[in-house]
């Protein structure tokens, strides 16, 4: 075998394809986080969909570790709380007690313990009282702080960036490595004689990795290029903030960028533009000769000089404040320094009202921060950009318009959202939800989409409901938006209740969105689409008189559910108290049928009073106000049954605690 990195890199011999913008083909987290471990390989636009602790965040934190170049100036960038688990130090051997009795005769514990048992106790682990009762031995104290820092858990975000343009290659020409993209590897040795670069595309692997280091007491950090994985990791070559400021890599976090004004600072996110066009703000001396006796007009105040007049001479009770003028107090603005200034100076809108940005109203400074990342890309006419719910303080309209302005200036995106007027902007294919199993493993599975009859389902509904779905963990499919609304308000009612010896959580709790197809046609595609983005999914169905449908349902690998009536009309018909349904006819309000006068009513029996019930939400059909009504006067005991049923399978199901199962009859 012959290692690729022996090569000299000929750039003139690379260009056997035709690059696009630099991006991230793969990306790999360790350690980080709610990610015990995950691997990616990116498209061009990505969106992270997923309920709550799913990793989407710690994907975009763990971007910003490893390209941020502003990160290079601090010294402590992760603690204890980053790491998996909080695990960031070795779990020691247990040690093997210490015989401490002395007494004839009596074996010590390490003795008389076979050989495996001695094994196993290594494995193990020992909590030692504040006695001491157990002890490590003193020749092995070393050995295992040793081992302890070889196996201390390591953050890891590694990346390689692929489709290098010919000036790309030449700024990272000595961390070239060989990437195959159709078998998503980097090729780290071929046979004896062949060029990896034959095969493989000229791309760079980049790592930002952090420990704990128990000597110092405290958690070291650096980013390298990985040119060959079989290499030391300190042996490898820095990837320094030079390389991050030509990777270009953009971070948007309005919950943190909103507490702090736009200022000069060379750290700050004002500062990246600057540097970015390799302007340096000037003329500081002026600035402070100007700001020299600025508080002078407080100083001529009469009581306020008086008592700074009294402190000075009671200082110089003490000590003697000038050796060759008469002394004085003054109060200054600054202490005179290009440091102070940058992070004094704060960005101002001239206006009826001069104020700084950074109390302006909330949208405002969301787009303000969106603004400055989006003038840095438009300048290098280059960037990755991560954005975490770019929708917060924007109304529609503006979510729209920065969205298409983002995706027109960046090489690749990384989003995370709640806002179906963000997802709407972005393309189908880089869609894909989050899951993360209970070992911290997470998964990404981009929807797919080469059935046309999903991406024009997803693309009919995503504003109305399917957004909203695509973000949770369960979804439960109904044949209509009145079905919806009973499944819901169930749920409102049931929450923290008793039903079917479980307690009740509603649905938007546990993340279980609730959907309705156009029709009994439709559920068995719609279910597949939620199935097939990896949701836990609950179709509902009225009884089908169509045999194809039930067939359809019946052969689904998801959960269907069969009511014995054949229209919502029916259950709430059959299940509704009968004080309720006379109440109704009577009084209902929003109603589209005349009612009926409370005499008449009042003297119907009850199955009388159950068909003229009938006839009359038939004549509703539809009425969300009438349904709402009719939701809001019903209480644990008396919503129907039927609901109460298909709200516990749901929660079940999507919470792992039941087996999915093909049908089922309520």
């Amino acid at each position: 075998m012959h290692e690729s990195k022996a090569y000299k890199v000929d750039l003139a011999s690379l260009q056997r394809h035709t690059p696009m913008p630099m991006r991230i083909a793969r990306l790999r987290i360790t350690n980080y986080r709610a990610i015990k471990s995950a691997e990616f390989f990116p498209t061009k636009h990505n969106v992270f969909l997923g309920p709550n602790n799913s990793g989407k965040t710690a994907i975009l934190e763990g971007l910003n570790l490893l390209f941020n170049p502003e990160l290079t100036f601090r010294s402590r960038v992760v603690d204890e709380n980053d790491f998996y688990g909080r695990l960031y130090r070795a779990r020691s051997p247990v040690p093997v007690p210490v015989q401490t009795d002395n007494r004839p005769g009596l074996p010590t514990a390490a003795a008389e313990a076979p050989p495996q048992s001695r094994v196993d106790a290594a494995a193990a682990q020992v909590d030692v009282d504040a006695a001491g009762a157990a002890q490590i031995a003193p020749d092995t104290a070393n050995a295992t702080e040793a081992e302890n820092v070889a196996d201390a858990p390591v953050i890891s975000v590694e990346a390689v960036l692929d489709d290098l343009s010919t000036t790309d290659e030449d700024f990272f020409r000595d961390f070239l490595v060989a990437w195959d993209g159709n078998s998503k590897k980097v090729i780290d040795a071929t046979e004896e004689g062949t060029d990896p670069f034959e095969t493989g595309r000229p791309a760079i692997c980049v790592r930002f990795e952090a420990r704990y280091d128990p000597g110092e007491d405290d958690f070291k950090w650096r980013t390298c290029f990985v040119t060959d994985s079989r290499t030391d990791p300190s042996d490898l070559p820095e990837f320094n903030r030079r390389h991050k400021r030509h990777v270009g890599f953009l971070i948007y976090r309005d919950f943190r960028a909103l507490t702090r004004p736009i200022t000069l600072d060379s750290g700050a996110l004002f500062g990246r533009l600057l540097s970015s066009q390799d302007v340096v703000p000037r003329r500081f001396d002026d600035v402070l000769s100007n700001l020299s006796g600025a508080l002078e007009p407080i100083a001529s105040d009469t009581e306020f000089a008086s008592i700074l007049n009294s402190y000075k001479a009671e200082l110089e009770r003490f000590l003697l404040l000038s050796l060759s003028q008469p002394s004085a107090l003054s109060f200054e603005l600054t202490d005179h320094t290009r440091a102070e200034i940058k992070e004094a100076a704060e960005l101002y809108v001239r206006d009826e009202c001069k104020i700084p940005l950074q109390k302006m109203g909330a949208g405002t400074r969301s787009l303000a921060i969106l603004a400055i990342l989006t003038l840095i890309m438009r300048r290098r006419q280059r960037g990755i950009l991560a954005l975490e719910e770019p929708e917060t303080f924007l109304f529609p309209h503006a979510q729209r318009r920065v969205m298409d302005e983002c995706l027109d200036l960046a090489d690749q995106t990384f989003v995370t959202t709640h806002s179906p007027y963000v997802l709407e902007r972005i393309p189908a294919e880089g869609v894909g939800r989050l899951s993360r199993r209970t070992d911290g493993v997470v998964h990404w599975k981009v929807l797919d989409f080469s059935n046309v009859k999903h991406l024009n389902l997803y693309s009919k509904r995503l504003r109305q409901s399917f957004c909203e779905a695509l973000l949770g963990k369960g979804v439960i499919v109904v044949e209509g938006d009145s079905d919806r609304s009973w499944i819901h308000g169930t749920s409102r009612i049931m929450n923290r209740k008793e039903w079917n010896g479980r307690r009740q959580e509603a649905l938007e709790l546990q993340g279980i969105g609730v959907v309705s197809a156009e029709a009994n046609a439709d559920l068995r595609k719609t279910g597949a689409f939620f199935h097939d983005a990896g949701l836990n999914v609950v179709c509902v169905a009225d009884q089908v008189k169509d045999n194809a449908v039930v067939e359809e349902l019946c052969k689904a690998t998801f959960t269907s559910i069969f009511l014995k009536q054949t229209g919502l009309e029916e259950v709430l018909c059959d299940q509704l108290p009968l004080l309720m349904i006379k109440e109704a006819l009577k009084a209902a309000p929003h109603s589209r049928v005349p009612l009926w006068d409370a005499a008449t009513v009042d003297a119907f029996d009850e199955a009388t009073a159950r068909a003229t019930f009938r006839a009359f939400m038939i004549g509703n059909k539809g009425s969300a106000q009438l349904h709402e009504w009719l939701i809001a006067q019903l209480d644990d005991t008396t919503v129907p049954k039927v609901f109460k049923d298909i709200v516990d399978i749901a929660s079940e199901l999507a919470n792992g605690r039941m087996n999915p199962f093909r049908m089922s009859l309520l």
